[in-house]
Order: C-alpha cells, then sequence, then structure tokens
C-alpha cells in the first residue's frame, strides 16, 4: 500500500508538468530496469532536471523521490540555515532547498553524474549559488577505485574489492575541507549522508568539525551501514539525540559537546 502510495505521487508530480515519457519511463524501469533512449530536460515541482538517457535520472528530479526525507526536512525548514548534501548525485536536493533560502554544499565524487550536477545548477539558475565539489566524503584522502551503475546512476559506490577495470574517484575528509567552506560556527546545519555503505567512514572523517560547531543535524541513510555503529561513532564525539526519519534513514542531532 506504501509503495503505491508513493508510485502515486510519483504520477501526480509527473503529470502536473505534462511529462509522459517519465510516466512511461517509470513503467519501463519498474519492469525491466530500462529507461528512456534519449538525452532529455524535465521540469518538475523540485526544478528543472538534465536526465541522461538509458539513466533512472528522472526519478531522481520528481519531488517525491525520497519524500520521507524531503517532507521531514521541509516540514522543519525554518529551523536551519546550511544545507550539506554527502552523496548528492545530480543535485536534485540543492536545487529544491536553494529556494527556501538555504546555503546549500553538495559533495559528488562521480565524474560524470557530477557534471550532470553542474548542468542542473545551471538550469536553475544556481551556478555559484551552490557550491559543488567533485568527491565523496571519507575517513581519508585518497583515490578509490568506484563501481559506476550505469542505470541507476545514484547507486554507485566504493569498489572495495578494488578491480582494475572501475575508475578511480576521489574521497577526502570532510575535516579537511572545513576551512575552505568558511562555515560560520553560528549557523543551524543540516547534514545529509547518502553514501552508498561510506557512511562510518565519512563520519569518521567528520569529527573535528562535530566538536567544533554546535548546530548540526544529521539525516543519515542506515541502509547499508549499522545503524549500531553510526551511534557509536557520533556518541564519541559529543552528545547525541538519535530518531528516525523514515525506514531508510536516521536522525542524529547534537545536543552539546562533553565537558
Amino acid at each position: 500500500m506504501k509503495k503505491a502510495l508513493t508510485y502515486l505521487q510519483y504520477l501526480s508530480d509527473y503529470l502536473r508538468h505534462g511529462d509522459f515519457v517519465s510516466v512511461i519511463s517509470s513503467v519501463k524501469y519498474l519492469v525491466n530496469r530500462t529507461s528512456h533512449s534519449k538525452n532529455r530536460i524535465i521540469r518538475t515541482s523540485a526544478g528543472t532536471f538534465y536526465c541522461r538517457e538509458n539513466t533512472n535520472d528522472f526519478q531522481f528530479a520528481n519531488y517525491y523521490y525520497e519524500w520521507g526525507v524531503k517532507k521531514f526536512i521541509l516540514k522543519n525548514i525554518n529551523e536551519y540555515s546550511l544545507f550539506i548534501d554527502a552523496g548528492s548525485c545530480v543535485g536534485d536536493y540543492c536545487v529544491l532547498l536553494s529556494k527556501y533560502g538555504l546555503r546549500c554544499i553538495a559533495f559528488e565524487p562521480v565524474p560524470d553524474t557530477y557534471k550532470v550536477l553542474l548542468k542542473n545548477l545551471e538550469l536553475n539558475k544556481l551556478s555559484g549559488k551552490v557550491e559543488a565539489f567533485q568527491f565523496g566524503l571519507g575517513n581519508v584522502n585518497k583515490q578509490v577505485r568506484f563501481e559506476i551503475k550505469q542505470v541507476n546512476t545514484g547507486a554507485s559506490h566504493i569498489d572495495r574489492d578494488n578491480n582494475p577495470s572501475n575508475p578511480f574517484c576521489e574521497i577526502r575528509t570532510f575535516d579537511a575541507v572545513i576551512a575552505e567552506l568558511k562555515i560560520d560556527l553560528h549557523k543551524k546545519i543540516l547534514f545529509k549522508l547518502d553514501v552508498e555503505g561510506m557512511e562510518i567512514e565519512a563520519l569518521q572523517g567528520t569529527v573535528d568539525f562535530i566538536r567544533k560547531y554546535p548546530h548540526i543535524t544529521f539525516i543519515i541513510e542506515n541502509t547499508h551501514s549499522e545503524k549500531d555503529r553510526i551511534k557509536e561513532i557520533l556518541s564519541k564525539t559529543s552528545e547525541f539525540e538519535f530518531g528516525k526519519v523514515d525506514e531508510f534513514n536516521m536522525l542524529a542531532r547534537k545536543i552539546k559537546n562533553f565537558n
């Protein structure tokens, strides 16, 4: 029932903008994991997006994609002034949340997807306003091989088997780039962390950031990473309260530093 409601929400947004191609592409993707055969530019209630041929970029562009997370953010939008998107993919969250006046910072390590992210910022007149970086977040600064998913582009992830046929992407710690970002200490920060199984490493690379900044809320995708391990890492840095955003994402809100 819940899945049916999600599909109806997707359908309503495509139809609202007369995008029948995305409706057909959605059916094709559900049936046999294929998609539209030509590059397209589509409009949704979230913004305007470039969708690569034979990918499900059109799904990320839909206003109701990951609706549990978006609903939580939009409900609490006035509590935040800065949005950090680790694993930004095509930049759909930054495009949407920029409309609400938040400063947005995006991290996307896959070169082709990063190019689409920049294209989407351009299409939405956000070039130079959203800060986008072509690297992922981890616990060390290094080059790692990535397994690139050609259709479900958002599922591309680190290749822990280090297959030589897979390309390298850059990983940095968030702590290594804090100075460059020039984040005001008083900013109320919402940090979305969805990095396809690298959530633990990414958090290990944010220790200095967490200890320094008082107003941090994390939304962490915990499908591929152990929830208890995430809590353990965060609880060693500062006092946190934990909750649930939806069935795939947990909430971690910093309460205070340790004395």
